[in-house]
């Protein structure tokens, strides 16, 4: 057992706080960001209010315990401090990682096929099956329509393609599943122009922006989850160092709520 260093710092984009193995100079940072997702921001700061009173802890038992006796101390400190802000933040991040899934589930979802789109979605998916390399999968693909997409998404085509080449297809179907399923189009009639002084139809231009405006808006907030479950992996390693035990007995201290 060793005596505990505790620190918090201020960056530009949030509070960061530091736990240090005073022996083995083993560091924790726990870095809780400013941009959250939404839902996340009271949650985040009770957790960082947690953690900021564990570090006083820390500092206390360090100027006043016998070095063998600061593990074993702050294990029992633990889930009276932290056990429910912990939870509290993971149970906000996950309801926001199940609406942002629920969001892109419902864009990404395929409708039945008419006997319009029927014949177009299977001729898609020949074109697609009979090009002759992945590249030109890519480009029948990057170029399709709704109703190919549709089609191509309907029996899982794109799975073959690399990896970066299928997000940016997905990415561009959710476009377009975005624009047709929630009529944006009626927003922005043609505007007139030099050459097309009384304009009819629609502004493609400007339902293109909308579209991409909101697919940008969805991964990034998946990014932000992404980044708050590492927020939580960093909790846990935190108390690890803080109690001088493996990171499996931290996850059960810190879920285990007084």
């Amino acid at each position: 057992m060793a005596a505990l260093r505790s620190g918090s710092t201020e960056t530009p984009r949030g509070p960061m706080l530091s736990m240090t193995n005073a022996d083995t100079n083993q560091t924790q940072l726990l870095f809780i960001p400013e941009d959250l997702p939404p839902g996340v921001d009271q949650p985040a700061a009770r957790l960082l209010a947690a953690y900021t009173l564990l570090n006083g802890e820390a500092a206390r038992a360090s100027s006043t315990l016998l070095p063998e006796l600061i593990g074993p101390h702050m294990m029992k400190a633990v889930p009276g401090l932290l056990g429910s802000p912990y939870a509290g933040f993971v149970d906000a991040v996950g309801a926001a990682a199940r609406e942002n899934k629920k969001v892109v589930a419902d864009l990404g979802a395929v409708p039945a096929s008419t006997v319009a789109t029927a014949a177009i979605r299977q001729r898609a998916v020949q074109m697609f099956d009979t090009a002759p390399t992945i590249a030109d999968q890519i480009r029948f693909a990057s170029n399709a329509t709704l109703p190919q997409l549709q089609g191509l998404v309907e029996v899982d085509a794109l799975s073959i393609l690399p990896d970066n080449a299928q997000s940016a297809i997905m990415d561009r179907y959710l476009m377009l599943s975005y624009a047709s399923k929630y009529g944006i189009a009626s927003k922005y009639p043609a505007i007139a122009k030099p050459d097309n002084p009384i304009p009819s139809g629609i502004n493609n231009d400007a339902v293109e922006s909308e579209a991409k405006a909101m697919i940008a808006a969805v991964r990034a907030l998946t990014k932000k989850i992404e980044n708050c479950s590492q927020i939580a992996r960093d909790c846990i390693a935190y108390v690890s160092i803080a109690c001088q035990c493996p990171v499996g007995q931290a996850f059960d201290l810190i879920t285990r709520q007084a």
